[in-house]
């Protein structure tokens, strides 16, 4: 059985270093563990980046932690490289990367907190989760 793929919004990261207890993190760790496969582009791996390096004090990490942990997530991700001609499908142009992604990359998964804001992509048949329903896709641990 394939590897199941998806697309990580920004904010599921931010969560799982916010909290190392909640669902957010579990992903993180199962990414780690090769349970899954993140699908990222540059767009979306210099986002994830901008975020937690602004944020890395409030989250108890360091600049090089925060390296270290994309680092790790790139390790074990799927580049895809964004295309020219994205016809928006969003209200926020902030979050049509991710549905772009998620679509061209064939994942058809996006797992976000923000899963009302990118509903539309439903259209597209590309599933939008929250962290607790992805998990739930997943392998047992």
């Amino acid at each position: 059985m394939p590897q199941p793929r998806a697309v990580m919004d920004t904010n599921v990261l931010y969560a799982a270093f916010r909290s190392r207890l909640g669902a957010s993190f579990e992903l993180f760790h199962r990414l780690r563990q090769d349970e899954w496969r993140a699908v990222v582009s540059n767009h979306l791996v210099h986002e994830y980046e901008e975020v937690l390096k602004r944020s890395a004090g409030e989250l108890g990490l360091s600049l090089e932690d925060v390296d270290e942990l994309l680092n790790a997530l790139c390790a074990r991700a799927e580049e895809w490289p964004l295309q020219p001609g994205w016809q928006p499908v969003l209200a926020d142009a902030d979050d049509e990367p991710l549905v772009q992604l998620a679509f061209e990359s064939g994942a058809n998964r996006i797992v976000s907190h923000n899963v009302r804001h990118l509903h539309p992509a439903t259209a597209l048949d590309v599933d939008v989760l929250k962290p607790r329903a992805f998990l739930a896709i997943l392998r047992p641990s």
